[in-house]
């Protein structure tokens, strides 16, 4: 009985520790969303300074992925929060 018990509780603290790290990153990454031109200009200044960067700009389209940073941010938090589920 007592090991039930014992297996309850850790698991709800285990969801707890995937839901609300979870909850938190998906809202900075519609916050990040909705300011992107804020922050965006200067991500890509600092990345301008890198030339490794510059060479594989030259080869992909869309690197460094600065526009995608905030859907990437959401993904993470939702996959946070479907593994606090299961």
């Amino acid at each position: 009985m007592q090991g039930k018990i014992t297996e309850s509780n850790t698991g709800k603290i285990r969801q707890l520790l995937f839901l609300v790290p979870g909850i938190l990153v998906v809202v900075i990454g519609l916050v990040g969303s909705s300011f992107g031109s804020a922050w965006s200009a200067w991500t890509f200044q600092f990345y301008s300074g890198i030339t490794v960067m510059n060479f594989i700009d030259s080869i992909m389209p869309f690197f460094p992925f600065v526009p995608f940073y905030p859907m990437f941010i959401i993904l993470l938090g939702a996959f946070l929060i479907v593994k606090s589920r299961g």
